[in-house]
């Protein structure tokens, strides 16, 4: 089985962008199309969402949207695929030469604006010469009135270009706006928060000061919070980076986030974990299909868990599955637990894993952190991973399976007996859950050492960690 490491594009379709949407994006681009269609005068709007929560395939329907359906023009800018340029002015400055000239029938605007265009250039690569030899190698007092006078018109010269420039662009963007009833020409620059801060920054500078015009609505994806901690990297972490942000952005448009159910279904989809199934040699693993995806849909079906680390949890999942032999036992029970605990809480499943705290610590922090009654289904699967998972080697090795030593067991067991005690009719819920847990228990017990049918924790634990060894790690301050 083959699996892309790159999430494939959705097909957008000309006239039916929303043909393929599955996360339920039509609504917001509607609403975003009558703010920028009823904007008057130069602005730069963000549109905020986490990664992995599909701000690329949105900004691919909408502008089809705007194309197609409401007759606005568009012109795309990817900043990240322009980092390695090193000049966003530059990368910026071509991309809308083309997009304009694909849109204009006036040539004489158009050229207007190259011209402009190169003069920034120009005083751009003019500066970088003199930075690069020091610009001047010693400054006399005899000559300091003649350098004086030579850096004010230098700088006065760069005005001009500025005020040409702009003049150029905002011409040729009052003409097309005139032939759209009025409505703006649309830039969007997306992918910003990928690039280098240096870079991210600089982009945002030239955006804000050479681009903003009258009829130019400039349209920035972005994750705020990628794109403060890119500030913070060139300034410091004590500097005011969401004030500093307030200065390039005129309105924030956060974009809501997807159906949970709907974007999880979406990303098993995009691992192929199907096709897997179809595949494998396995029996059993042929039967979980159903339940391994509904435990996923139970678990990070929580808000508590952010999509972004949903989105890395399974396409980690797809890794692993994609590395096995049609051959090899999957235990993919096994690994879905162990990925579900590593992705709500990384620091209780290595403390769990090295068998530092308990199977009952584990499930009694997962419910506090999602709450259990929020989990629809999985909660006695997931039960009895934890409470059998880390015990195979010596279920198989002690007379008849041996005794478990099981703190969230004995728990149940005890707390039965008490209810039974007490006829409480109002636990009768609790009660069938604890007495599920415990047959499913005690007959996965009896199974693993008749049979020899594991649930393979520790080789799922293994082929997990070697494809996700920082999985979660570096983004548990988003939870």
């Amino acid at each position: 089985m083959k699996i892309r490491i790159q999430p494939s594009e959705i097909e957008v379709p000309e006239n039916e962008p929303f043909k393929h949407d599955q996360l339920g994006r039509r609504k917001p681009a509607e609403i975003l199309t009558h703010l920028v269609s009823s904007i008057e005068g130069p602005c730069v709007l963000a549109v905020d969402a986490p990664w992995g929560t599909g701000k690329t395939t949105f900004l691919k329907m909408w502008g089809k949207y705007l194309l197609n359906k409401e007759n606005l023009l568009v012109i795309n800018f990817n900043a990240w695929e322009t980092d390695f340029s090193g000049n966003p002015f530059q990368a910026l400055s071509s991309e809308l030469t083309d997009g304009l000239g694909k849109y204009t029938n006036k040539p004489a605007l158009l050229n207007k604006f190259k011209k402009a265009t190169g003069e920034i250039l120009k005083q751009i690569l003019l500066n970088s010469i003199k930075v690069s030899t020091s610009g001047i190698v010693e400054l006399k007092e005899n000559n300091l009135i003649k350098y004086a006078e030579e850096k004010l018109s230098e700088y006065k010269r760069e005005q001009e270009s500025v005020q040409s420039f702009r003049k150029a662009l905002e011409k040729i963007a009052e003409d097309l706006s005139k032939s759209r009833k009025n409505r703006p020409l649309i830039i969007v620059i997306d992918e910003l928060d990928r690039c280098r801060p240096p870079y991210a920054v600089e982009l945002l500078e030239v955006a804000k000061h050479l681009f903003t015009v009258e009829n130019v609505v400039f349209v920035l994806a972005v994750n705020r919070l990628e794109l403060e901690n890119s500030i913070k990297v060139l300034y410091g972490n004590d500097f005011d980076s969401k004030g500093y942000l307030r200065r390039f952005f005129d309105v924030d448009f956060r974009l809501p986030d997807p159906d949970r159910g709907a974007f999880i279904k979406t990303k098993l989809k995009e691992i192929k974990l199907p096709e897997y199934f179809d595949r494998t040699q396995d029996p059993e693993a042929r039967s979980e299909l159903g339940v391994v995806g509904d435990t996923l849909l139970s678990f990070f079906g929580s808000e508590k868990v952010s999509l972004r680390n949903v989105s890395q949890a399974l396409h980690r999942l797809g890794l692993v599955f994609a590395s096995l032999r049609s051959d090899q036992k999957s235990f993919v029970i096994s690994a879905a637990v162990a990925l579900i605990l590593r992705t709500i809480d990384s620091e209780l499943y290595h403390k769990f894993i090295r068998g530092e705290i308990s199977d009952k610590e584990v499930v009694d922090s997962v419910y506090k952190q999602l709450g259990a009654e929020n989990l629809t289904t999985g909660k006695i699967l997931f039960e009895t991973v934890i409470i059998l998972g880390p015990k195979e080697k010596s279920i198989l090795s002690s007379p008849h399976g041996g005794e478990l030593d099981s703190p969230l067991l004995n728990n149940y067991k005890e707390r039965l007996v008490e209810l039974e005690k007490s006829d409480n009719t109002s636990d009768s819920s609790a009660r069938g859950h604890m007495k599920k847990v415990i047959k499913n228990v005690t007959h996965m017990k009896e199974s693993i050492f008749r049979s020899s049918s594991y649930l393979g924790w520790q080789d799922s634990i293994d082929r997990l960690e070697l494809v996700a060894s920082d999985l979660m790690d570096e983004q548990k301050s988003e939870n």
